[in-house]
């Protein structure tokens, strides 16, 4: 269904809005680029070009450090790839993408400062790339205090190794996201949801709400109720009001430094409960463990 809608939004695009739509955000399924491509929505001589969705990038580089814990050992345990390790590294790769998402060599950068960063050692300080926003080395350099520093225990030579072939910068360029189209698609399925079957009728009238909805805001809905001839008393139009309120306080909470230094605050403690467990009492769950 994915791959079919897509091709027909490409295929209607000029016809319907008179535009070319040159570049496709995808999340890596190979799939659905593909059959737009083989389609040649404008011809043999314009084509769509992919870039990756900077979110799904930021998760699997995730993925592929918890994928080499699993497939080599010997990067297990305290000072290597732990949880919280994994999850740090992940998060300044996307911040580095994102910041830089205009200079792919300045992104390269900022990557790869991230990699010395965590191979420095007092004797041998590579902080030549880093940042003063988050280097703790560059703000003790700037205030006077460079003798009182210590470097935490660097990743062992393993881990560095392991880590060094990890890329995945390419068409990465512009720091574009489908955040929109997860919003707006979870503002669907809350009025037809997935593990319930819904005809197109219905698909279709959750989709136009939903639109409506996110565009603008709950008082779309007293729009909707006036064209199907109901009457919008006070109470609905103060529910909608309410409900309008709710989502722009919620969006901002969200989106300020304190509320997002504790979401990772939150995650990062789950990860080490979650380690300290496993290393207490073993691996309870996985492929052949009762064998």
């Amino acid at each position: 269904m994915e791959v079919t809608a897509t091709v027909q939004i490409f295929e209607r695009s000029v016809e319907k809005h008179g535009l070319v739509y040159e570049n496709f955000v995808g999340d890596g399924d190979s799939k659905t680029f593909k059959a737009v491509c083989d389609a040649k929505p404008y011809g043999e001589d314009i084509l769509v070009k992919k870039k990756e969705c900077v979110g799904h990038v930021h998760k699997r580089m995730g993925s592929r450090l918890r994928n080499l814990v699993k497939t080599q050992k010997n990067l297990q345990g305290p000072g290597k790839l732990t949880g919280k390790q994994i999850d740090k590294l992940s998060r300044y790769y996307g911040n580095a993408i994102r910041d830089n998402k205009d200079d792919p060599q300045k992104m390269k950068k900022a990557i790869w400062a991230t990699y010395n960063h965590r191979a420095s050692t007092d004797e041998d300080p590579q902080h030549f790339d880093c940042s003063p926003t988050w280097c703790d080395y560059l703000k003790a350099t700037a205030a006077g205090n460079l003798k009182d520093y210590k470097h935490p225990e660097p990743f062992p030579p393993e881990v560095l190794a392991a880590i060094h072939p990890i890329d995945l910068l390419e068409k990465c360029v512009g720091g574009l996201t489908q955040n929109n189209n997860e919003s707006f698609n979870s503002t669907v399925w809350k009025m037809a949801p997935k593990a319930k079957y819904s005809g197109a009728v219905v698909v279709e009238i959750a989709t136009c709400t939903a639109a409506a909805i996110f565009n603008n805001g709950y008082s779309a809905v007293m729009a909707i109720m006036a064209d199907l001839g109901i009457s919008v008393g006070p109470n609905c139009q103060a529910e909608c009001q309410k409900r309008d309120e709710e989502r722009v306080n919620s969006a901002n909470r969200k989106t300020c430094l304190a509320t997002k230094t504790a979401r990772i605050a939150i995650r990062q403690a789950r990860l080490a409960r979650m380690e300290h467990d496993q290393d207490e009492e073993g691996c309870l769950y996985a492929p052949g463990i009762a064998d």
